[in-house]
């Protein structure tokens, strides 16, 4: 802990003489008052029909009552007329990196978390699952939002994903990090490595305050040691003794097959380092584990490796141009002169064309697909890339309520047993968007939303799109 804690602070000092996080995203319209938000269509997250004209009293940041014509008196709310509008939960993110800032080695920028939460919230994201950074910087973090002194999207956290001796993400986090940082990457980075030690090491991992457990199955790059299945089988075990789901970080076929063979909870990254099988479909769809797909960070990797890489106009609103525009056009090709960075590209690039065909062979059995982006990293970012993978999953072949449902109700339960989020009915949390429109039938209302409400209070964005 002290060794994470000196790493910490030097990483700050070394990059604190450079802030490009100047602009205010968003603030809270502060009120007593219940809300009651009258005549609205609600999609409550798990049923795909709306239920219509309904009067829903929000108070003491919860959701108090949902009903047709509820009696009130106009002096003891703030009501918000809901006509033609439908209120949806809050969006999760189930793969975000908070501690990251997206920007690149040759052009590096200091991350900025509260910037990075303000960031999810503007976007509509009022729920993130953070998959990697240091657990008590991050839980110290997720305690400033729920006493309000941070605005931002609740958090939920793991620490620094488990791995084995040189494997993802040690190599590319060293490239990613000036000296002397990177010397100290296999120091903080939780290793396996003798089966019969390893429900010791899981032991002492869980002992932070964390929600869940991360553990890594894949080659970054391509060629590097991986973890056996004997090891993750036993560290799987091991968590779920302990009462811990687990995220597995998967890329081959081969990945996803041993991950759900061994026991994993959810998948973090769809198949995309080969082609499926029709056999290893049905294996990984069978299991009903869920699968956050990150469709977009593959999609970039492959735009910014082909000097193709162009920000969309959320990306410039939310991002720092520091951080954009070392990878914009042919400035993108400035990562082949990377080591690690430029093999685990390359390769993403080259298995473009998996991304989509396995997708659509797991989609068909009926696979369970999950919203996440896997930003603050290189071509994923913080809120803005979010709608960009609402967009892909939807090209990619799923139905508008197929995608809401992954970004709402079954996202809430990926770890937990009796979540207060992430569905619409009377107790449930108060984080809810209010769209024009019915997103059921036109997924582009989220980009825009009328009201943004976290924890009952009005979020009000400060940037105009």
């Amino acid at each position: 802990m002290k060794l994470s804690l000196k790493f910490s602070a030097f990483f700050f000092v070394f990059f604190g003489c450079s802030d490009p996080y100047t602009k205010e995203l968003i603030d809270v319209q502060q009120s007593a008052m219940p809300v009651l938000i009258r005549n609205v269509n609600v999609f409550n997250g798990k049923d795909s029909t709306l239920l219509r004209g309904q009067d829903v009293l929000l108070e003491r940041n919860r959701i108090k009552r949902i009903a047709k014509n509820l009696d009130f008196d106009r002096t003891e709310y703030e009501v918000i007329d809901g006509s033609d509008h439908t209120l949806i939960p809050g969006l999760i993110d189930a793969h975000v990196h908070l501690s990251g800032s997206g920007a690149v080695p040759w052009s590096i920028v200091r991350a900025n978390m509260e910037y990075n939460l303000s960031a999810y919230l503007f976007a509509g994201i009022t729920t993130v699952y953070d998959l990697g950074g240091i657990a008590s910087h991050i839980e110290k973090l997720s305690k400033k939002v729920e006493t309000g002194e941070v605005v931002g999207p609740s958090v939920y956290h793991t620490h620094i994903p488990i791995t084995v001796k040189n494997a993802h993400p040690v190599p590319l986090t060293q490239e990613m990090l000036p000296w002397p940082l990177k010397s100290f990457v296999n120091v903080l980075s939780p290793l396996l490595g003798d089966v019969k030690e390893i429900p010791e090491e899981i032991e002492r991992y869980v002992d932070r305050e964390l929600d869940y457990v991360k553990i890594i199955c894949d080659q970054i790059p391509p060629g590097s040691p991986e973890i056996t299945y004997e090891q993750l089988e036993v560290a799987i075990s091991a968590a779920h003794s302990l009462g811990y789901k687990v995220f597995v970080h998967v890329g081959s076929p081969e990945n996803a097959v041993m991950a759900v063979s061994a026991g994993a909870d959810v998948l973090a990254h769809g198949v995309w380092r080969g082609a499926l099988l029709p056999r290893q479909a049905d294996l990984i769809a069978s299991s009903k584990v869920p699968i956050i797909y990150t469709l977009s960070g593959f999609s970039n990797v492959h735009r910014i490796y082909n000097g193709r890489y162009a920000p969309s106009n959320l990306d410039t609103m939310l991002v720092p141009s520091e951080i954009l525009s070392p990878v914009t056009g042919q400035d993108g090709l400035r990562v082949r002169e990377q080591n690690v960075m430029n093999e685990f590209f390359k390769d993403v690039s080259s298995k473009n064309d998996f991304l989509r065909s396995n997708f659509q062979m797991l989609m068909e059995r009926g696979a369970t697909i999950i919203v996440g982006t896997d930003s603050s990293l290189p071509g994923t970012y913080a809120g803005s890339t979010y709608l960009q993978e609402l967009k892909m999953l939807s090209e990619f072949g799923l139905s508008n309520y197929q995608i809401l449902n992954g970004a709402t109700y079954l996202s809430s339960r990926l770890f937990l047993t009796s979540p207060d989020f992430g569905y619409i009915a009377e107790g449930m949390r108060a984080d809810l968007l209010m769209l024009r429109g019915n997103p059921l039938e036109d997924l582009n209302a989220i980009a825009d939303p009328t009201f943004i409400i976290k924890n009952g209070q009005i979020v009000n964005r400060l940037v105009e799109r």
